[in-house]
């Protein structure tokens, strides 16, 4: 790892890790996607899906579980929900109504998502949203049906565009940008608001070599971090 920034988000200061050159062989995990069956997985993910080697993801978490300590509290687990290479495909005229607003993974306060880039700078990077409303910028156990209940009610009134969230909106305003890079790894809490940020700029295609190649994954804390102070609040 040759660079980490830790940087803290929105008026809830939540904690964003970015790591630069992560791997030490990105061109072989990039050749490695290039052999390896997408498909679509039903999932609310606007694209296809191929699961990652599972040295990957052992080699993820033996690297990163220390910086996840220091900065959450906790330990990751040493597995993870989900690990897989992704590529965005879904034209913006197919979203639907929920892909098009920022979303967040799970109210759970011991979820953690890490993104590993794999394309290049212009493919588009990730952003993290307020909901205008609430004032919220992560959905909590306690917050979620107060959230539910009115982006609902917002979004029988209010239809986003039919597009990709990349910018400010009339129901979320954006917080923070991480811009894509190849080789770059972000970790954050999964309760986050967040959505990729696909321009008509990026390449929606099912070739690993044109398209928004990342690994996404999905695990949790070894336990609960309710009331525990990372960053000057409580998540």
């Amino acid at each position: 790892m040759s660079s980490v920034d830790i940087v803290l988000t929105g008026r809830e200061r939540l904690p964003v890790i970015v790591i630069d050159s992560f791997s030490d062989e990105p061109a072989e995990l990039a050749a490695v996607a290039m052999d390896a069956v997408f498909i679509d997985v039903g999932s609310v993910y606007p694209g296809v899906r191929a699961p990652a080697p599972q040295g990957y993801v052992d080699a993820l978490l033996a690297a990163t579980a220390p910086l996840i300590e220091q900065v959450f509290g906790c330990q990751p687990r040493p597995e993870l929900d989900l690990c897989a290479f992704s590529l965005v495909t879904t034209p913006p005229s197919e979203l639907s109504r929920i892909q098009r607003i920022p979303h967040f993974d799970g109210p759970e306060p011991d979820r953690i998502a890490f993104l590993h880039y794999l394309c290049a700078q212009g493919q588009g990077g990730t952003s993290f949203y307020r909901h205008r409303s609430t004032g919220f910028e992560s959905v909590s156990n306690s917050r979620v049906d107060e959230y539910r209940a009115s982006l609902l009610e917002e979004l029988d009134t209010d239809s986003p565009r039919n597009d990709y969230c990349t910018d400010d909106t009339r129901l979320f305003e954006r917080v923070h940008r991480v811009d894509a890079a190849f080789n770059r790894l972000l970790i954050y809490k999964g309760n986050a608001l967040h959505s990729g940020d696909i321009s008509p700029d990026t390449v929606l295609s099912e070739d690993p070599r044109q398209g928004r190649l990342t690994i996404n994954g999905f695990g949790r804390l070894v336990r609960r971090c309710d009331g525990l102070q990372g960053s000057g609040r409580e998540y």
